[in-house]
């Protein structure tokens, strides 16, 4: 966690956020709370103070809108409505050989996939969320997404047998994936072969089976893979790896598995497009982390026990948008990192960066809407020493920031 003990950037729960928030709002996993642009010593102008401070009031409303009962809907240019979820599939014809093949891994897979229940603290008083995970070797490590279980005061694993466990978290990875890894103790289940998510194949048929709407435990779907390698950004990184499937997905599928009809895991659920910027309705588009990615990070948090090292400026910030910059106003840049605040006696603080300067570069390489700053973070390592390019009210200025560690 952050020094101030708040969860990172993120906000959403298992059954209303299958559906993430594009990132509007802080960054470089410091904190989730509204970003402040400083206090008086601040350099920035103040029509800029006060753009950036109207800035953060609208992101935490945007935020704010997003729990609930509604689904925060992602559009096809990274925008989002909280809005009701909306019934929708598409019937798949599927041949004797592909049925059989089918029922054969449903029945196989259904006892590596498990409940994950968790209570958090609300504005209401304490909330119970339900989401899915996956059991990743025999001593009862489960991966699961980190949106699944960040914030949250108590975890409950709960088997496909009935059985419950209390689990912990080891560790996650957020925000530079969706990715978290708890642990219930050792289990007699036989975790899924991981499959090449590397070679998947348009029109591959894929399965996925979670736990949906918090009632529906074990839940199996099926489609295809639409497609391989799409780019989004999310929470403020840019992935660039992820399957898209047509199988449904619905709240609380967050975590689950996707298999192939060989029974092997090749990807987690973790986010659906619901809608168009236009608002025009879209169905059959949902997106997966690749098993590659998913074993990659799980066995880092599981060798290192806890978080893996990841590198952090000490700074809030905005990665500047068509619509970050109008809402912000008057800028002295049109890409880049807005910075928003700096944490005291952080690295960033160290070297002389200020709330409102914009980050140009990093160790030599542009940051902008196809570079996110957390992207160029994730190519660096704590201790590093690099220069970065600000522009400050129109100032050039280089500086070099010893990069400290993320705390988890």
């Amino acid at each position: 966690m952050n020094p101030d003990d708040e969860p990172p950037a993120f906000s959403r729960k298992a059954t209303s956020q299958l559906d993430w928030q594009a990132s509007l709002g802080p960054a470089d996993g410091e904190s989730a709370t509204a970003p402040s642009v400083g206090g008086p010593s601040s350099p920035v102008r103040a029509p800029i103070r006060a753009s950036l401070l109207a800035l953060v009031a609208v992101v935490g409303a945007v935020a704010g809108a997003a729990g609930g009962a509604g689904v925060a809907l992602l559009f096809d240019k990274d925008e989002v409505l909280s809005v009701p979820a909306q019934p929708g599939g598409v019937a798949t014809k599927l041949s004797i050989e592909q049925t059989g093949a089918i029922v054969t891994v449903a029945n196989d897979r259904r006892a590596t996939i498990v409940r994950i229940e968790s209570t958090r603290r609300g504005p209401s008083g304490i909330e119970r969320d339900v989401g899915s995970g996956v059991i990743f070797d025999r001593a009862g490590h489960i991966v699961t997404n980190a949106h699944v279980v960040l914030g949250t005061e108590t975890l409950k694993v709960i088997l496909a047998d009935g059985s419950e466990r209390p689990a912990i978290l080891v560790g996650h990875d957020a925000p530079f994936s969706d990715l978290a890894v708890l642990q219930i103790g050792p289990v007699e289940i036989t975790p899924a072969p991981m499959g090449d998510s590397a070679a998947l194949r348009l029109g591959e048929a894929v399965i996925a089976i979670g736990n949906p709407l918090s009632e529906f435990e074990g839940s199996v779907t099926v489609g295809v893979v639409s497609g391989v390698n799409r780019s989004r950004t999310f929470d403020g990184v840019r992935h660039d790896d992820y399957i898209q499937t047509d199988a449904a997905l619905n709240n609380g599928n967050s975590g689950g598995g996707l298999f192939n009809l060989r029974g092997e895991f090749i990807g987690m659920p973790t986010l659906v497009l619901r809608l168009t910027a236009s608002r025009a309705p879209v169905e059959g588009i949902g997106f997966a982390i690749p098993s590659a990615t998913v074993t990659r990070i799980a066995s880092a948090i599981i060798q290192n026990g806890g978080a893996i090292p990841r590198p952090t400026l000490g700074v809030e910030h905005l990665d500047l948008t068509p619509e970050v910059i109008q809402r912000a106003g008057r800028l002295s840049a049109e890409t880049g990192a807005l910075v928003t605040s700096v944490r005291a006696g952080g690295p960033g603080a160290i070297a002389g960066l200020q709330a409102g300067d914009i980050v140009q570069t990093l160790d030599a390489k542009p940051v902008d809407r196809d570079h996110p700053l957390l992207n160029g973070l994730a190519l660096l390592a704590p201790g590093d020493s690099v220069r970065v390019v600000l522009n400050r009210n129109g100032r050039i200025i280089e500086v070099v920031v010893r990069l400290g560690a993320r705390e988890s």
